[in-house]
């Protein structure tokens, strides 16, 4: 194999493009933010934070196959050790995927897990959010969620007596500022 020191020449251009560049498709995420910057699930987890909802996780998807395609990975990816393993067509459909379908529209409008358990208590019991709940501390129903059930918990416990409305309107602020 040859020398690959064109490399990171390569590398870093995309680095400084992707930084300093005003690119349009980077509108996609301030669509999904403006779409879910109202809504929390009962979890407490503020939609505009997350980044499924923010379209975070979309928008990387699709710069990621914007970039492949632009630096000609396709073409020169196979020279590279372990390269020559990838199949290009499945990726450029995987990263579709992703881009299509990982956006979600919070639990209000129908997004989020279709089998929360979280969310189907909230609404059985008809809390808005969990720390509305008496029964929050030996809750079972964040253990899905691993580490970050905990984290949550916490957050939830802490804004005991505030409303939905106030808790979003504080993420939200943290963002936009």
């Amino acid at each position: 194999m040859g020398s690959y020191t064109w490399l990171p020449r390569i590398l870093l251009y995309t680095y400084i493009k992707y930084e300093y560049i005003v690119d349009p498709a980077m509108t996609m995420l301030k669509e999904a933010f403006d779409q879910v910057k109202d809504q929390m699930g009962p979890c407490g987890i503020a939609c505009a934070t997350c980044d499924l909802g923010n379209g975070t996780v979309a928008e990387t998807a699709a710069k990621l196959g914007q970039y492949l395609g632009m630096y000609g990975v396709r073409e020169w990816g196979p020279m590279l050790p372990g390269g020559s393993d990838i199949d290009f067509d499945q990726l450029d459909k995987n990263l579709g995927w992703v881009k299509t379908y990982t956006r979600c529209f919070g639990c209000d409008r129908g997004g989020g897990p279709p089998d929360c358990t979280i969310r189907a208590c909230a609404g059985d019991r008809g809390h808005e959010i969990c720390s509305q709940c008496p029964d929050l501390e030996g809750c079972t129903k964040f253990d899905w969620l691993g580490d970050y059930a905990n984290q949550l918990k916490e957050k939830l416990k802490a804004a005991e007596g505030k409303t939905k409305q106030e808790l979003i309107s504080e993420a939200v602020s943290d963002i936009e500022t």
